[in-house]
């Protein structure tokens, strides 16, 4: 073995270690906000009205962990993607992203803040949602920078560097670098003027159906080469270059 094919395999060991790093980020990020749902020791010896009474208080934290394991799933999967095309890496790429897993580890934070309130009006409900909101938006903004720094190093870092912007439907994701500064700056206003809590969801509906119809418009088909999709063409190279590294020399 030549020292090509060493540092070769040394990066594919390194590109291996940050891929099972993060998943295992994600992993305990579900696991702590599933962990969190439980009634209370006192119930035990409760009667049967006592018990349906506080199995019927734990709703919100059963929609506020359904939720969130949706975010956290939705951002994993784009994780996935996004590093199915890095070939390489170096000292930002690492940086940005433990920047993006930090912001997706506040999750079981912004649960907890959400979900800890008896009153849907009360000051705690009112600072939940809104903690809530930052995470979430937090979170697409730092997977945009993630993204944006692969697509900028796409010759270096990637493999098909002719497809990825596609892939990751950049023209839409890069919107992200001055939407989300907006949004909470209007965030920022609703909360001066003390707004009710439901425009908060307005914005999050808002921006989620104006991306999806960008996404239809600039990207109606989401595939790689030759029809494929892009998970099957990304396999494929990894299985041609597998094929060529077995090959005996001069063949």
């Amino acid at each position: 073995m030549n020292s090509h094919e060493e540092l070769e395999l040394k990066k594919e060991f390194q590109l291996e270690r940050i891929i099972l790093f993060s998943d295992a980020v994600f992993a305990i990020i579900l696991t702590i906000m599933v962990i969190d749902l439980k009634l209370p020791e006192t119930i035990r010896e409760a009667s049967a009205d006592e018990f349906k009474h506080a199995f019927n208080k734990m709703y919100i934290q059963l929609v506020g962990y359904a939720l969130s394991f949706f975010f956290v799933a939705m951002f994993w999967t784009r994780h996935v993607k996004l590093f199915g095309f890095v070939k390489d890496y170096n000292r930002a790429l690492l940086i940005f992203n433990l920047i993006f897993l930090f912001t997706v580890s506040l999750f079981p934070f912004a649960v907890s803040m959400v979900t800890g309130f008896n009153k849907v009006g009360s000051i705690q409900a009112h600072w939940g949602f809104n903690i809530y909101v930052v995470v979430i938006f937090t979170c697409m903004l730092t997977y945009s920078i993630l993204s944006g720094y692969l697509v900028k190093n796409k010759e270096k870092l990637c493999y098909g560097a002719d497809v990825i912007e596609s892939q990751l439907k950049w023209k839409v994701l890069r919107a992200n670098y001055v939407i989300i500064p907006i949004i909470f700056i209007l965030l920022a206003g609703l909360n001066f003027f003390n707004t009710a809590i439901q425009y908060f969801a307005y914005v999050i509906a808002i921006y989620g159906i104006a991306t999806a119809r960008a996404n239809k418009h600039y990207y109606p088909k989401s595939i790689g080469d030759s029809g494929k999709p892009i998970i099957a063409w990304m396999f494929a190279r990894r299985q041609k270059k597998s094929r060529v590294a077995k090959l005996p020399p001069g063949e």
